[in-house]
C-alpha cells in the first residue's frame, strides 16, 4: 500500500519517535503529500523554495489539528529537523521510493503496517494526545500480523531483566493465566520478566490450543534484523511459531541503542489496556511502562514483594505512591481483564485453503512471505513431520518423547521427501508439538505420544 510504503520511508528520514513528523503528516493530505514534499524541498532540487514554504505552511496547520499552538519558535526547530530529514534521504538507496519495497522489507522477510490498514491496533493512537512524543508511523514485522487486533484489550507484563524466582513465576503465571482467557500478551522480548510473560503465554497455547488462547506480541527497540538478547532466540521463534509476532517502530538496520528502549515501552503500554508489574528495582525500565500507562489511562498493576530485596523496590513505591493497584495473587488478574474470549480473527478463509492471516489479502500492508502466512490447518509442515518421525523413532527404541529426546531424534529422522530441512531448535519442537496437540494428532504431558495415524504428505485419519 502506498501510504504504508510513504510512512516506512519517513520513519527512515527519523532518529526515533518524531512529533515533528506526525503534526506534518496530520497538516499534509497523508504521508505520500509529506513524503513528497520532503523530497522537492531538498537544496538544489527543481523549485525547492516553494515547496519548503509549502511544507511549512503543512506543517503549521498539522499542529494546529493536533491541537498545538504554532509559532515561529515550533518552525524554527523544524526547519532544523527537515534538514536531518533531507540528510537521511541521501542514505537511501533511490529518491524513487515506490520502487524500494523489497529494501524496506529486508527482501519480503518482513511485513509492514500503517494506521489504515486493517491490522492496525487502533490504540496505538492514544499516544498522539496524551504526550508530545507521537504515534508510531508504521510498524516492521514478522510472523502473524493478525496477532496484534487478535484480542480488543491485550495485557502486558513486564519487568526488570534481573528478576528473581520470585518475579519470573509471577511473570509466567499472570501472563499464563491471561492468555488462557483468549487475552493477547504484550511484552518486550527481554531477559528476565519480559521472557517468562512470553514463554507463559506459550504455555497457555500448548495447555488450552491455538483456537482457545491469546497469542504474545514482543515489541523491539531496534530494527527486527538485530532482535535480541540471543539467549532469547528460541523464544522469539517460538512466538512466531505459535501465531504470535515480532515488532518493531524502526526501520530495519536499526541499532536498538539504550535511549529508544524508553520510547519501546510507550509502544507496550499503548498496545495494552492493563499492564501488569511482575518485578522491578527502581531504576528498571518496566517503571518508565508503568508510567506510559499511567499517563494514557491503562490500568496498571504492581506485585508486591519482599521490602529487604532491592529487585521489588520498584513495585513495592508504585504501589505506595498509588501509581498502581497491587495484585495480590496471579489468579486476580482476571478481575481486571475484559471477559474471556477465542481469540479474534487469527484465521482466515478463503477460496483455496484456510490459513492463518496476515491481513495482506484484507488490510494493504505490505507482507512478508513467513511461514505462518503460508500454512494451511490441514498441511502438516517440514518440522512438524520431523517430529512426528522422532515421536515413532523414541517409541521404536522405547525411549519416553520427551522434548530432549525429540530434539536429539529430529535430525536423524527428518524426512528425506520433505525437500526442506527442518530447524533444529527446542523452540520448534516446543511449537509443533502444541500445534499438533490442538489439532488432535498427538497428546502431551510431558512426553508426546501421537493418537491418530499421520501420514508424511499432510493426511491424517
Amino acid at each position: 500500500m502506498e501510504d504504508t510504503l510513504a510512512r516506512a520511508v519517513l520513519t527512515f528520514c527519523l532518529d526515533g519517535a518524531d512529533a515533528l513528523m506526525y503534526a506534518t503528516i496530520k497538516g499534509a493530505q497523508g504521508a505520500v503529500e509529506a513524503l513528497q514534499l520532503i523530497i522537492e524541498s531538498k537544496p538544489g532540487a527543481s523549485g525547492c523554495d516553494a515547496a519548503t514554504r509549502k511544507l511549512e505552511g503543512v506543517f503549521l496547520t498539522g499542529l494546529s489539528r493536533w491541537g498545538r499552538k504554532p509559532g515561529n519558535r515550533a518552525l524554527q526547530v523544524f526547519r532544523r529537523s527537515l534538514d536531518g530529514w533531507h540528510a537521511r534521504l541521501d542514505c537511501l538507496p533511490s529518491l524513487d521510493w515506490h520502487g524500494l519495497e523489497d529494501w524496506f522489507t529486508m527482501d519480503g522477510s518482513q511485513w509492514i503496517i500503517g494506521p489504515q490498514d486493517g491490522a492496525w491496533p487502533a490504540q496505538l493512537e492514544d499516544l498522539s494526545t496524551h504526550k508530545d512524543w507521537a504515534a508510531p508511523l508504521c510498524l516492521w514485522g514478522v510472523g502473524s500480523m493478525a496477532a496484534l487486533t487478535s484480542c480488543p484489550s491485550p495485557v502486558a507484563v513486564v519487568g526488570s531483566r534481573g528478576v528473581t524466582d520470585y518475579g519470573r513465576t509471577v511473570a509466567r503465571e499472570v501472563a499464563l493465566r491471561a492468555a488462557a482467557d483468549g487475552h493477547l500478551i504484550v511484552s518486550g522480548g527481554a531477559m528476565g520478566a519480559d521472557a517468562a510473560a512470553h514463554w507463559g503465554a506459550l504455555d497457555a497455547l500448548r495447555q488450552r490450543g491455538l483456537d482457545a488462547a491469546g497469542r504474545t506480541v514482543a515489541v523491539f527497540a531496534g530494527g527486527l534484523n538485530h532482535i535480541g538478547p540471543s539467549s532469547n532466540l528460541r523464544l522469539f521463534e517460538a512466538i512466531r511459531a505459535n501465531g504470535g509476532a515480532l515488532v518493531s517502530e524502526m526501520c530495519p538496520n536499526t541499532i536498538p541503542e539504550a535511549r529508544r528502549f524508553l520510547l519501546r515501552n510507550r509502544i507496550i503500554a499503548a498496545l495494552a489496556s492493563t499492564v501488569v508489574v511482575a518485578q522491578a528495582r527502581l531504576r528498571s525500565g518496566a517503571l518508565n511502562t508503568a508510567g506510559w500507562g499511567n499517563d494514557l489511562n491503562r490500568v496498571v498493576l504492581a506485585v508486591p514483594g519482599d521490602i529487604t530485596v532491592p529487585h521489588n523496590a520498584g513495585c513495592n513505591r508504585l504501589i505506595a505512591q498509588s501509581e498502581s493497584i497491587i495484585l495480590t495473587r496471579t489468579s486476580g488478574i482476571g478481575e481486571f481483564c475484559h471477559a474471556p474470549h477465542e481469540p479474534q480473527a487469527l484465521y482466515e478463509v478463503t477460496s483455496e485453503t484456510t490459513s492463518f492471516s496476515t491481513g495482506c489479502a484484507r488490510t494493504g500492508g505490505i507482507c512478508a512471505d513467513s511461514d505462518a502466512s503460508k500454512s494451511a490447518e490441514h498441511v502438516i509442515t517440514p518440522s512438524q513431520q520431523a517430529l512426528i518421525a522422532a515421536i515413532r523413532s523414541c517409541n521404536r527404541q522405547h525411549i519416553r518423547a520427551t522434548p530432549d529426546a525429540l530434539l536429539a531424534a529430529v535430525g536423524k529422522t527428518a524426512p528425506e521427501t520433505s525437500g526442506q530441512k527442518p530447524m533444529a531448535g527446542i523452540g520448534q519442537v516446543m511449537a509443533d508439538i502444541g500445534t499438533l496437540e490442538a489439532r488432535g494428532l498427538l497428546r502431551y504431558d510431558g512426553a508426546a505420544t501421537l493418537i491418530r495415524h499421520t501420514d508424511m504428505t499432510g493426511g491424517a485419519h
